[in-house]
């Protein structure tokens, strides 16, 4: 795979998880599976690394090619984090924020 990055072009290795944040406010990435929920302030990211949490401001989505894995999410970048594969669903969200 490549990925074009400001005047350069990068092979990527088939599988291989990139992230690239330009002034946490433009975010590619690659080997995205699928975006299991999101909103403007937080992305669910499902990678070939596990579960990807973005958390930010006016977070959109500029560009995705899920054929491809990528994705391009533009807005105020906060946090990420990585995360165990799990169901999302609210009832495991509120369990864990009460015994977390």
């Amino acid at each position: 795979m490549q990925y074009q990055a400001e005047n350069q072009t990068i092979t990527i290795p088939t599988g291989d998880h990139l992230i690239s944040l330009r002034n946490r406010k433009r975010m590619d990435l690659t080997s995205v599976k699928s975006i299991e929920r999101f909103d403007q302030q937080e992305f669910y990211v499902k990678t070939s690394q596990g579960l990807l949490l973005i958390k930010g401001e006016e977070l959109k989505i500029v560009h995705l090619d899920v054929d491809k894995g990528l994705l391009t999410l533009e807005g105020v970048v906060k946090g990420i984090q990585y995360d165990e594969e799990q169901n999302l669903d609210g009832a495991r969200g509120l369990l864990h924020k009460l015994f977390g």
